[in-house]
Order: C-alpha cells, then structure tokens, then sequence
C-alpha cells in the first residue's frame, strides 16, 4: 500500500478525541491511516511513498458548504449577468444592455442580483425598464434572494402570460392598481416564466458546475450541498460523476415541487458515490426574509398586515414527502418565517412516526419558538443556517422586520445552545460573499457591513462556527462517518491556510493556500 505522510503541520483535526496534531499518514483510498505526532508516524511505519513539509502551516478539515447553489455561482461565473451591487436603476440599465449587445446569440438574456435595498431609487426595476433597453428579446431579471424575478414585455409574452393569467397557489404576479402587470413574480409564480426559457444542455451543465467547483476549491470548500436540482441538473451531475469530473463531494437535492407547476418531479433513484450523494428531497414553505416573502406570524413593517407567503399546504406536503421517505429519502425543507417552520416540523412529526431512523433538515431557519426547538431536539433534525444573510442583506432586515425580531433572527446560539446539529453555508449566489471566513466571521460577530450589530445573543464561538462548517455540516449530510473531521478512517480532506484563526481577532482575512481532497492537492493559491 502506498503512503504518503505529512509532517511538520499545526493540524486542527475538530475531532474532539484528539484535537491536536502535527503529522498524518494517508492511504492510497485517500483517507487517514494514522494521526498524532511526527515520532508517532515514523515509527509507526517503515516507509513513505511521499513525504511532505508543511513548515508548521495550519491545517483544518475541508469545509463544508451545507446550502449552497453550485451550478448557480457556475451560471453567474460563465452564460448570467452577475447584477450584484450595482449601485442605481439607471446602472443597472446600462450593464444590462451592454451584455446583451456582447451576446447577441443568447435567446433569452438572463440576469441576477438586483437588491431594491441597494439602488439609489429604492426600488426593483419593471417591464418598463426592461423594454426600455431590450425590447425585442426575453429579458428575465433574478432577485439576489431568487424569490423574485423580473420579465420584460417579450419575455412575458413568449411564456403567455396576461393581466388574466391565474395566480399560482404559492406566488404571486404583481400588478398596478389599474391592473396591468409590472412585470414582477415571486415564489412559485416565477415558473410562468422561467418554464419558458429553454433547458441547458449537458456541456453548459457541466461548464458552470465544474467552474463553479474551481472557485469553490479556491475558498477551502471540499464538500457541499446543492439544495435544488430539477432532473436535467441530477442527470448531469451524475453523469460529471461518472465520468469522474467532480471535484467538490456533492450532496443534491432533487426538488419535488418545482414553480410555476402543481406537477410533482418524479423521484429518482437513491444514489452514493465517493463524490455524489441523492439521497435527500427538497421542499420550499415560504419565501425569502430580505424580500419579506417568508411566512411571519407578525406583520411586516409598514404593510397593512401582510405576513409573507406560505408556498404548501400540510395536506399536498404531507403527502409528496411520504412518498419520497417511504423510498428512503430524507427531507430538506426552505422554511424561514414562523408560519412556514410550524408547518415544516408538523410534517416532520408525521413523517417521523413512519420512519425514525431518517434525518430531516431545515434549510435558513429564521426564527425559532420553544416549540420548535423541541421538536428539532427529539426528531435531531438539523439546522442549515446562514449568518452571512446579516452581513450582506441587513439593510433589507432593518426596514421589513419588527425591531423585535431583529434580536432573534437566525438564531445560530439558540440551535447550538439547545444541542441542535447547526451546519453554516452561504447559499449563494443569493449573496455575492461565499467566502466561509467571512461567514464564519459574522456568525462570531454577528456584524454586518456596516458594522452594525445584528442578534447581540446569538453569536458563536470561533470554534462553534468552525465545527458547524465541517462536523456539523457532515452530520447534516449524513456522512460524519467519512468526513467532518480528520481522523483514522475518514477522507484525508483538508485545507492549509495563511494564517491560525485562534490567533486573530478577526477571522475574515483568513485565505486558503492550498486544498486537498481524498489525499491529493486540488488547489494551490
């Protein structure tokens, strides 16, 4: 067997049974034969096929990305106008018609990240800003919280939607007081357009997914989880899997109700690979908090008592998640608002009551009652939480939510507090900022970039945010069996970095200056 040793390193393994170390030995499956001491290793074994000196660097295991939309950061990265940040309307407008004059084969012209809260003219663009600059090709526009989207007049009328198109139950089509549409459709109303737009094809699948997987690479993120793949998306992952081109452990979430459609997806096969796992089914019950789409049981502020949007009744929910676990799957649900987790975890009960032994997931997780926290507790349910929200979307929280639940919102101390498994992920590109230093630095600071302070109660320790991106994030992966930690018998996925974030007051400068998967380098900076 060939084994390669690594030596002179400060490796902090986040295995709780032996914390420290500063060699390893790694077999040629990829994974830890041995860990401890450099004396330990040489004289544990006699010879090495490889022996590398990592000058007293830090290493910490690969990080864990538990809700992050892969082949979307791709999109961005490769065919989408990336609109984050843009700064006016009128900006806005301009780079819009730029792409579309440096693609002029593109059938539809597709943008995102507008945030209202961002633009000088406090507002999200319309049809008529859309048909001002394009008006004679489909032009469809994705809020940064992908609860919203914008359509131009072509794009509409191609997807033949009118002032007359029914509502989808779960949506909702914006309209003036005289009844004409402005062009605006969140939740599940944005598949009366985006069901419209032809599909990908494999190649540009695979372009956005394996670029995508590159920059992941580059920011330290050895695993993580797309949270929602119609059939072409799972096909074409596992097809990059096949042909052994994924470089990111995936974890894909087939959904079950896509928008726009009551039709229910089919459920696929389960599927395991080294690098790809479908073994869990994803459901949305409300809509985003920065929009004021997710389902509150108070009233945002100044609206005249409107709570957000609850997308599922128990009984259609109810019923579409049973059949996935009676087939084993697991459940993923997008539930923020109070309304939303209520219903999730009543679902929950029922499909526990089925089958126990399955581990069940709340995606976001904006508030929690008492409750709540015990249902999570006696059915383990995880926690996908995402403290960067706070740093880049504060803005949008201070003007929509009662100041009261500002102190509580993505209460990330309450779930470790109460034993509750939290795993820490981005989920980008609904924020511009991926990187999990910064995530992690916000979830310890609770700062957003304003340096205001959001949650004072609810921030982490260093090492809490650090175990909720690998530990944690593996056991909602069900896989802390494999990876999470480095130690005997688990992947040899780790990452070296520039700097010990024990040693700083502020983690956020933190880089990645190498990435390992399975034993082998995959990034170096």
């Amino acid at each position: 067997m060939a084994l390669k040793l690594i030596y002179n390193a400060s490796i902090i393994t986040m295995d709780a049974a032996y914390p420290k170390a500063e060699s390893m030995v790694i077999n040629d499956l990829g994974k830890i034969e041995s860990i401890g001491t450099e004396s330990e290793m040489l004289n544990q074994f006699d010879s090495f096929s490889e022996e590398i000196n990592f000058h007293g660097k830090t290493i910490v295991p690969g990080l864990n990305d538990a809700h992050i939309h892969v082949w979307k950061i791709g999109h961005l990265r490769t065919y989408m106008l990336d609109v984050r940040g843009v700064k006016s309307i009128v900006e806005f407008k301009r780079v819009l018609k730029e792409f579309a004059d440096k693609n002029p084969n593109s059938s539809w012209i597709m943008a995102r990240g507008i945030n209202e809260m961002v633009v000088e003219e406090k507002r999200l663009p319309t049809k008529e800003d859309l048909d001002e600059v394009i008006p004679h090709r489909p032009v469809f526009v994705i809020r940064t919280c992908a609860h919203i989207g914008i359509a131009n007049s072509k794009a509409m009328e191609i997807s033949g939607v009118t002032e007359d198109t029914e509502v989808p139950f779960g949506g909702e089509i914006r309209k003036n007081e005289d009844g004409s549409l402005q062009g605006i459709f969140t939740e599940r109303a944005l598949g009366l357009i985006m069901n419209t737009i032809p599909p990908f094809t494999f190649e540009e699948y695979k372009n956005m997914i394996l670029e995508a997987h590159n920059y992941l690479l580059s920011l330290g993120i050895t695993s993580a989880t797309d949270p929602a793949a119609n059939e072409e998306l799972l096909a074409a992952y596992i097809r990059l899997d096949k042909e052994g081109l994924l470089k990111v452990r995936m974890n894909v979430f087939p959904l079950r109700i896509p928008d726009g459609s009551d039709e229910i997806q089919v459920l696929p096969e389960l599927y395991e690979s080294e690098f790809l796992q479908i073994k869990t089914v994803k459901f949305f019950s409300d809509g985003g908090l920065s929009s004021a789409t997710a389902a509150l049981n108070v009233p945002y502020k100044n609206t005249k008592g409107y709570k957000g949007v609850l997308r599922l009744d128990f009984e259609k929910f109810y019923q579409t998640a049973k059949e996935a676990v009676d087939k084993g799957f697991s459940v993923a649900t997008h539930a923020i608002g109070h309304q939303a987790i209520d219903l999730t975890l009543d679902v929950y009960r029922n499909l526990f009551k089925i089958n126990p032994t399955l581990k069940h997931r709340i995606e976001h997780v904006g508030f929690l009652s008492n409750e709540n926290i015990k249902d999570f507790v006696a059915m383990n349910i995880t926690a996908a939480m995402q403290p960067i929200f706070i740093y880049e979307l504060a803005n949008n929280f201070k003007s929509t939510l009662p100041d009261e639940l500002l102190e509580v919102v993505y209460p990330c101390r309450t779930v470790v507090s109460n034993r509750i498994n939290l795993a820490l992920s981005t989920d980008g590109p609904v924020v511009k900022e991926i990187n999990p230093w910064v995530n992690m630095e916000t979830a310890v600071s609770r700062k957003a970039a304003d340096g205001s302070v959001i949650g004072e109660n609810q921030k982490l320790t260093l090492k809490q945010a650090l175990r909720a991106y690998t530990v944690g994030s593996a056991v909602a992966d069900n896989l802390e069996h494999i990876k999470g930690s480095l130690a005997v018998g688990k992947y040899a996925d780790f990452i070296v970095l520039n700097k010990n974030p024990f040693e700083l007051e502020n983690i956020s400068t933190v880089e990645t200056i190498e990435t390992w998967n399975s034993g082998n380098l995959y990034y170096k900076k």
